[in-house]
């Protein structure tokens, strides 16, 4: 240990005496050494840089300035790095890093629009499907009234032709079939208008046997003048044409009437029969 300490004692004396005195007091002699060591390698460092500017010239050293900064410029810029570790092409400018960045934000206006579309679709599909029902109840509804049309054409010409009927026989009557042409006014008759022949039948067929008459009967025109489920008021124009035996010539006669026509459990009879004037 002694061999080892003394060893380091000359060393740092030799130290010492190579760097000359000390401006001011050292605190330790190990301190002094290192300062004067770095000293030394700074002023070596100073003398090297000064031998170079000088060997090499002015114009050298521009163009080695030059080449370094061209050197540097054609190092491409360090290409940022995402916080989030994610990886960067470095083939991109900065223009199309930035664009990147941005995407997430595009992404929401995606998904917004997405959604509005999807909200579109659902609005489409639902005014197709109450068009489409609209459409089939507007056809129901048409069905339903053209039925509805359809059955009061049909109610209005049974009535009008059992009204039509009941006058065609009460004004054709003949002397050789009064008996049949009695029985044919009566078979579509009700109510008021049969009551008038109770007790008159008869009466009646004597007449005309007596009197020989020949009536025929022609329908001119007949209309609803009112109607329901139930019954109608039938307006019917005729023309009769009478001979008997005391008329050489046949007469022409024009008749208007009013017949009721009333729905019952037998079907459709004339059960009132008015002249018009």
């Amino acid at each position: 240990m002694s061999e080892i300490n003394e060893d380091a004692h000359r060393a740092r004396r030799r130290a010492v005496r190579s760097a000359g005195p000390p401006v001011e007091e050292a605190g330790t002699g190990e301190s002094a050494a290192a300062a004067d060591s770095m000293s030394g390698v700074a002023k070596g460092f100073s003398a090297r840089a000064v031998a170079l500017g000088a060997a090499a010239g002015p114009e050298d050293t521009v163009t080695a300035g030059a080449a370094a900064t061209s050197a540097a410029s054609s190092v491409p810029d360090a290409e940022p790095t995402p916080v989030d570790g994610s990886r960067v092409d470095l083939g991109k400018s900065r223009a199309e890093t930035a664009k990147d960045a941005d995407e997430p934000g595009d992404s929401g206006q995606a998904e917004e629009t997405k959604e509005g579309g999807g909200r579109t679709r659902i609005l489409a599909a639902a005014a197709c499907a109450l068009l489409a029902v609209a459409a089939v109840i507007g056809a129901g509804w048409s069905v339903m009234a053209m039925k509805s049309v359809d059955d009061r054409d049909a109610r209005r010409t049974e009535y009008t032709q059992t009204a039509r009927q009941a006058i065609l026989n009460l004004t054709t009557i003949r002397a050789d079939s009064a008996k049949e042409d009695i029985d044919r006014i009566l078979s579509v008759a009700s109510g008021q208008f049969k009551t008038e022949f109770d007790g008159r039948v008869d009466p009646f067929l004597n007449i005309v046997k007596e009197a020989k008459v020949v009536s025929n009967g022609e329908i001119v025109e007949a209309a609803v003048e009112s109607d329901d489920e139930g019954s109608a008021k039938i307006l019917v124009a005729a023309k009769q044409t009478l001979t008997n035996a005391g008329q050489a010539e046949p007469q022409t006669r024009f008749y208007r009437f009013r017949v009721t026509v009333t729905r019952n459990d037998s079907g459709l009879s004339a059960s009132n029969v008015e002249f018009v004037g």
